[in-house]
């Protein structure tokens, strides 16, 4: 196969528009798809490409890896059409495990994010010890400059990643986020081109249920500000977020089975999360 066959669209390259489509990580329309030079530019696979947002989300789905995952479209033949492949999700990366000891150091009251939390906490009805446990459950953590970690860890308690976001005093964001992962690349402490599998925010909990509370449903939002929110009115229910409105792959989602799923999409998301449901299996879920 040429190396050089298959090369990221360009309006340089291909003499036309550059047309994005959704990023399978992050669920923003900022993929930029590779096109199959020898082939009138056609795209290789929706999956195959590089998103836009480099620092906050970081996917790369490189043709070499694509051929090595599906070897059965391997082919140089005049005919290949590859547009018509069936959908594909790109196999995630082994997991290189954060310290926990990274979280455990995080772990603070100190951020903007949770100064707001602790002032709206009364109208919700929450004491300052159901604000604790929320607190502690979900490992809540802060940076030197005052942003809050959301960090994702599975449950077997090894950590993903950290999603790190900057609130203001109302509650709302200030624009900047980041990853813990992408900060430990700069440190040259995790490999540069590292892109660790996500999992839910509040995942590590699955196994930590009570009895009591295993009949009763997991629920699923997209933020974590919303999980933290809902997790504070109705503790009865064990709250998630998938910390974008792409995040409900296959393999994401296999902490499911078995379990009943309740999911609370965002405005304008209802289909996109049906969808990405309608591809898993072994869980009971309603949106």
């Amino acid at each position: 196969m040429n190396n050089h066959r298959y090369t990221l669209e360009t309006p340089r390259v291909t003499g036309r528009r550059q047309q994005k489509t959704t990023c399978p990580q992050c669920g923003r329309k900022s993929l930029v798809r590779y096109v199959d030079t020898e082939n009138q530019y056609q795209y290789l696979h929706d999956a195959v490409g590089k998103c836009d947002h480099e620092n906050s989300c970081g996917y790369h789905y490189k043709p070499s890896e694509f051929f090595r995952d599906h070897p059965q479209h391997r082919t140089q033949s005049a005919d290949y059409r590859p547009m018509h492949l069936k959908t594909i999700e790109p196999k995630p990366e082994p997991l290189i495990a954060i310290d926990m000891d990274y979280v455990r150091k995080s772990c603070s009251t100190a951020s903007t994010f949770w100064q707001w939390m602790t002032a709206i906490a009364p109208r919700l009805g929450a004491d300052s010890e159901a604000l604790r446990r929320v607190h502690e459950a979900y490992y809540i953590g802060t940076t030197k400059r005052g942003s809050v970690i959301f960090w994702q860890i599975d449950e077997q308690q090894q950590v993903h990643t950290g999603h790190i976001m900057s609130y203001n005093l109302q509650g709302h964001r200030n624009g900047y986020q980041n990853w813990t992962h992408a900060m430990l690349q700069k440190q040259q402490q995790l490999p540069s081109e590292y892109q660790p599998p996500k999992c839910f925010f509040g995942q590590h909990l699955l196994n930590e249920v009570d009895e009591e509370k295993k009949h009763e449903a997991v629920c699923i939002v997209e933020s974590e500000k919303t999980a933290l929110v809902m997790a504070l009115i109705h503790p009865q229910y064990l709250w998630l977020a998938t910390a974008g409105c792409g995040g409900l792959s296959p393999q994401k989602t296999a902490c499911l089975q078995g379990r009943r799923v309740l999911l609370f999409p965002d405005s304008g998301c209802m289909e996109k999360w049906r969808t990405q449901m309608q591809q898993t299996t072994g869980i009971d879920w309603r949106i």
